[in-house]
């Protein structure tokens, strides 16, 4: 037997040799898939201020972040005591401007002592801007309540966003008058500067709270005015927050609030997958940010505040909070920005929308809502409706009702949420 030369095969004309080289091109692809499925979930947190964003995002922190650390239960503790006494004072002034009488402004009352001491008691000098580290993290929160700093936020928001509309920017210079304006002139006067202490501030609050009727009264109302959801918690547990060494607990956290100002970015794992999820201001100052973190998201979670349908915007008091939520979830759900992104909306506070919705009906706001005026799961699918049908896009519309303070229910919540993110991500890189 001879042997004969061996010649080279030509790459090109080998089909077994094609065949091995797209079977490994299709793997590799498929490991980058499987890594960027695993190192690129994004969730983005969207919808208009107030609505319960940052709140979901402690949820998370919660239930997949072990909690808070001792330094933030502590810088809480001074924020709610600032609060409790702002929101007091807040009352006080409302209840002037509605015209609802007062028992504290009633000559020869008891409780014209405590009302002084609240409206005498500079809240914002409250807060020790120096507790565990924690001065950058309160100076922000003081923004929350300086009188510059309010009314150059009502100035410089927009009706029209700029990435989503024609690109106009409409602001209206008017006098900001609030509750802290208006009492600006007895915060600052001499008779002011006597020294309340923390024991005397929280007896004022509770002897208010419990006995001046006018108070309650105004407190009913309190959806004509810019107020905090959290007060009614705050005042009945205002003794614990004046205490300079207790440490809040997850409740006092969740129903905490400082206003979220630029795009914070907070890394979790939840089911081994790792989750980036961003959490944007929902003011109209803020929404001219939100372009800038959307590339790469692999679901929008919108929140929007039920209970606020009643409400009118911080920004701009003639617009009612859910007619422009609903305006902003329409226009993000069928941008071109979006246009293969799973939204998940979250109806939140759906407590306060229970008790709120029996006192003042919802078609007093809605002309076109027909249900009875009492009946909350009615109420509730009359919105889910509405906005299942603004969807005009191929992607579907996942509606979850919520309380974003409540760990129980929002911990089925999340995982069913986190369960459907991932298998639409594994879909889209052909994993499943």
């Amino acid at each position: 037997m001879g042997c004969r030369v061996s010649t080279l095969i030509d790459e090109e004309s080998d089909p077994f040799l094609q065949d091995k080289q797209l079977n490994d091109a299709i793997n590799h692809s498929l490991h980058l898939s499987k890594a960027h499925s695993k190192n690129g979930i994004k969730l983005l947190l969207l919808g208009a201020g107030e609505s319960g964003k940052s709140t979901v995002l402690k949820q998370l922190k919660v239930l997949h972040k072990g909690g808070f650390t001792q330094q933030e239960r502590m810088q809480y503790s001074h924020v709610i005591w600032c609060d409790v006494i702002q929101q007091m004072k807040i009352l006080i002034i409302q209840a002037r401007k509605l015209k609802i009488p007062l028992d504290c402004d009633k000559e020869g009352s008891e409780l014209i002592p405590y009302k002084q001491c609240v409206l005498r008691s500079d809240a914002l000098t409250q807060i020790d801007t120096g507790v565990a580290g924690g001065n950058e993290f309160l100076s922000d929160y003081i923004l929350k309540y300086d009188e510059k700093s309010k009314a150059k936020r009502k100035l410089n928001s927009t009706g029209v966003v700029e990435f989503l509309g024609d690109g106009k920017e409409v602001t209206e210079e008017k006098d900001f008058v609030d509750a802290e304006t208006m009492h600006g002139v007895l915060a600052n006067s001499p008779v002011s500067r006597l020294r309340y202490s923390k024991r005397d501030i929280v007896e004022a609050i509770q002897k208010l709270w419990t006995q001046d009727s006018g108070i309650k009264k105004c407190f009913e109302r309190s959806n004509e005015f810019q107020f905090e959801s959290s007060a009614e918690y705050y005042f009945n547990n205002v003794s614990k927050f004046a205490d300079p060494y207790y440490v809040c607990s997850d409740m006092d956290i969740l129903k905490g609030r400082i206003k979220t100002t630029g795009i914070t970015e907070t890394n979790f794992t939840i089911k081994s997958f790792p989750f980036k999820v961003l959490d944007a201001g929902g003011q109209r100052s803020e929404r001219k940010k939100w372009i800038h973190c959307f590339d790469d998201i692999t679901a929008v979670l919108f929140v929007l505040a039920i209970s606020e349908y009643d409400q009118m915007l911080f920004e701009d008091e003639k617009v009612n909070r859910m007619h422009e939520s609903i305006i902003l979830f329409d226009q993000l759900c069928n941008s071109k920005w979006f246009a293969n992104t799973p939204f998940i909306l979250f109806l939140n506070k759906i407590d306060l929308f229970e008790e709120k919705i029996k006192r003042n009906p919802l078609k007093k706001y809605f002309p076109d809502y027909t249900g009875k005026s009492d009946d909350v799961n009615e109420a509730i699918k009359f919105f889910e409706t509405n906005f299942m049908k603004m969807n005009r896009t191929n992607e579907p519309v996942y509606i979850h009702r919520t309380c974003a303070t409540d760990t129980n229910s929002m911990k089925f919540v999340l995982s069913a949420v986190a369960d459907m993110i991932i298998q639409q991500n594994l879909k889209k890189s052909g994993l499943m």
